[in-house]
């Protein structure tokens, strides 16, 4: 990997618009160096920066694999791993995008004494 790609994807790591923030989220969440996300891929070290500099796939199912498979076969990565890999990575994203207000909402249901609430009453007080 040159040293100037390696620069230019790591300037583009934060734009969803690139694999190369895919590539991050990923590597962040399984702990993984440029070693471990290239073995992740099945391709080079080398390969990395340029496969994160791709635009990333489209989302919608006919285009999705289209694209994957293309950048794949561009840069001999594994296809598969590949889709896993930016499938996981927009997961993580809409995880961290819960908006503050929705957490709000979950904290406030809970009961106030801490205790769970009880999902039927006793067979005794049951209606008919």
């Amino acid at each position: 990997m040159t040293s100037r790609l390696a620069r230019l994807a790591r300037r583009v790591e934060d734009d969803p618009a690139f694999l190369a923030s895919a590539l991050k989220q990923y590597a962040t969440s399984e702990g993984l160096d440029g070693r471990g996300l290239a073995a992740a891929l099945s391709c080079s070290v080398e390969a990395l920066a340029r496969l994160a500099l791709c635009r990333r796939p489209r989302p919608a199912p006919p285009w999705f694999r289209q694209d994957v498979d293309r950048i794949a076969a561009r840069f001999g990565a594994n296809a598969d791993a590949l889709a896993a890999i930016v499938r996981r990575a927009d997961a993580l994203g809409r995880l961290r995008d819960v908006d503050v207000g929705e957490r709000g909402l979950l904290i406030a249901a809970r009961d106030q004494d801490g205790a769970a609430p009880t999902d039927a009453a006793p067979d005794d007080e049951r209606q008919p």
